[in-house]
């Protein structure tokens, strides 16, 4: 029993020491055992002296309210929305950490202060095309043909699918007037898809519930005068999941002043070796480092290099005082002789220029040239020739139509030779057969159809084959009449051409045409001249009969001798009953005798006519 309290014991204080261990960064081990070491573990982040930004607020610390809801950038000095899509700002001050919709936390603690900014790439209900930006006006703007530097943090969780990498892209415009941009389109993308922006830079970024530190140098091509930072214009495959990052410590300005520059760069690795020297400065320290591990006792203001084998790698050193740290600027050194390989393709017919060799097959080839050092280098080309691809298109097209074929267009038959540019930039050659198919003869019309005003017609081919599909009648001016074969009982109008169309076997169109004419010399009406209303069911309204060539009477009038007017009817169409003159005047039996009449009639051509005459009242 003694036994296992002595065991449990040491198990207890191994677990105790390995929980309060932490990372030593200038020992050359891994303290806290999370497999990196030094600079190369996020708890060694130098918080260096850096440069003033051009960025105004660039840690988002100075604000005028705490947030405690999305979309507050506006409580942090400088910062405005960028577009219609709105980022968050984020701060421990109010206690609010991210957007609420999707449960945002971000990794603690911020890597400068205690507030940043979270924005999404994509969002589920919208779309890719959702991207939040952050934008701010420069305190100076860029010169153009300077190298400039932006240094930032990217905040990454490890809950949320697609949040664990990202496009990471700036954007550039010369007037601050450009700020916001897209206006209240949130769905507009990035600000490139916009004429005042331009991208400057991007880069691919990941990292896992931690503060990933990102670097970007560029030569400013024009005097930006707004930055936009946030996803780049790509779409982000994830986001349906609604892929949520942050930013903080924002840090702009020109890659002159990042950093401590050497004072002297000696001798040849491929020699004796190399050695460093950065000024010497008072009250500061120095110590060296390798790949991001210390090394030990290098804590001069130089080192040397010697040429041995476990000597490749990126230097630079620390320099600490009592205000801070500052990194010296990185040596990249590589023993000889120095290999570089690459890849390259070419397309049959073209050449590649290697050194001194014109190349056209593919193949090895190595290349010796002398470093900037004065060691030889080796470069080592993989060249691809890729062929020309051939191949046979063979196809038919309608007689009066236009073939096409990429920016190929002809409309004859033959054979032709097509190039056209494959995936790979070269040439790809089809030759083209084409043969033409002539009208087919498959659809019969009459020539002629003669009939009156208001008479029906049944418009029917005298022969159609059976093959032909897509049928369309159509009347004069290309009214639509039937997609059918065959239309019943039509009333022609006027005269004019009826086309009927369709497509033979191949899918060419077919059609013929038919003239009805229509005879229109003659607007005749038929009237009674006398009439009887004594109840026996005939002949007891004065009306006349509507022929199929009226649309309506417009206007009926009837007059006694003496010119009164006894009876009005306007705007009858054949369907109405029991509309004409029954032979009463206001209520009562209108003597008999002679009346007179007046129609206005409008026939289905849009003709109109007037009509007069008299009529014989009988009792």
């Amino acid at each position: 029993m003694l036994r296992q309290i002595i065991i449990l014991l040491i198990l207890f204080l191994n677990l105790d020491i390995s929980i309060q261990a932490q990372e030593i960064c200038n020992n050359a081990f891994d303290d806290d055992q999370d497999g990196m070491i030094d600079l190369n573990d996020p708890d060694c982040i130098c918080n260096q002296l850096l440069p003033s930004s051009l960025i105004p607020n660039p840690s988002f610390e100075e604000r005028t309210c705490c947030p405690t809801k999305n979309a507050q950038l506006d409580c942090a000095v400088a910062w405005i929305q960028a577009s219609a899509p709105t980022t968050d700002y984020v701060h421990t001050c109010g206690g609010y950490l991210g957007n609420s919709n999707i449960g945002a936390v971000p990794p603690l603690p911020f890597p400068d202060g205690q507030g940043g900014v979270g924005f999404r790439d994509g969002q589920a209900q919208i779309g890719s095309n959702y991207k939040e930006y952050v934008g701010a006006c420069l305190t100076d703007p860029m010169i153009p043909g300077t190298k400039y530097r932006l240094d930032f943090f990217v905040g990454f969780r490890n809950n949320i699918v697609g949040s664990t990498s990202l496009n990471m892209a700036i954007f550039g415009s010369t007037r601050c007037a450009d700020l916001p941009f897209g206006g209240t389109n949130n769905t507009i993308g990035c600000p490139a898809n916009t004429s005042a922006y331009k991208v400057i830079d991007e880069k691919r970024v990941s990292g896992s519930n931690e503060w990933v530190n990102v670097v970007f140098e560029f030569v400013a091509t024009e005097p930006w005068s707004v930055i936009i930072l946030g996803p780049g214009c790509t779409a982000n495959p994830f986001y349906t999941y609604d892929p949520y990052f942050y930013l903080d410590r924002l840090v702009l300005a020109e890659s002159s002043v990042f950093g401590v520059p050497f004072d002297r760069i000696e001798g040849r690795i491929c020699e004796e070796g190399v050695t460093l020297t950065i000024e010497h400065r008072d009250g500061v320290t120095y110590q060296w480092y390798k790949d991001g591990i210390a090394l030990p006792g290098e804590t001069k203001p130089y080192i040397f290099i010697a040429p041995k084998n476990d000597s490749e790698g990126m230097y630079l050193c620390i320099l600490t005082n009592d205000a801070g740290c500052l990194y010296s600027q990185s040596y990249q050194l590589r023993l000889p002789p120095y290999y570089e390989s690459i890849s390259a393709s070419i397309c049959e017919g073209e050449n590649f220029a290697f050194g001194q060799q014109v190349l056209s097959e593919s193949g090895f080839y190595e290349r010796l040239i002398e470093a900037k050092d004065g060691c030889d280098s080796i470069i080592q080309l993989d060249l691809k020739v890729i062929p020309i691809t051939r191949a046979d298109l063979f196809d038919t097209f309608c007689k009066g139509d236009t073939w096409n074929y990429h920016q190929f267009k002809t409309d004859i038959a033959g054979e032709f030779p097509v190039t056209l540019v494959n995936a790979n930039g070269c040439d790809s050659l089809v030759t083209v057969y084409l043969e033409e198919i002539p009208p087919g003869t498959g659809i019969l019309l009459k020539d002629t159809i003669e009939l009156n005003l208001g008479e029906k017609v049944d418009l029917i081919p005298l022969s159609l084959d059976p093959d032909y599909s897509a049928f369309r009648w159509t009347g004069p001016n290309g009214v639509w009449l039937a997609d059918n074969p065959i239309v019943y009982d039509h009333i022609p109008v006027r005269t004019g051409y009826y086309f009927f169309s369709g497509e033979d076997e191949f899918g060419c169109p077919v059609s013929d045409s038919i003239l009805v004419r229509v005879r229109t010399n003659r607007y005749r009406l038929t009237l009674p001249n006398v009439f009887s209303p004594n109840g026996d069911h005939l002949n007891d309204r004065f009306e006349p009969v509507f022929p199929g060539s009226v649309d309506q009477i417009k206007r009926m009038l009837v007059f006694d001798r003496w010119g009164n007017q006894v009876f009005e009817a306007n705007h009858i169409l054949e369907s109405d009953t029991n509309w004409g003159w029954d032979g009463t005047f206001r209520g009562k039996n209108a003597v008999p005798g002679v009346y007179s009449y007046v129609l206005e009639v409008l026939f289905i051509d849009g003709h109109e006519n007037s009509y007069t005459g008299d009529v014989t009242l009988l009792r």
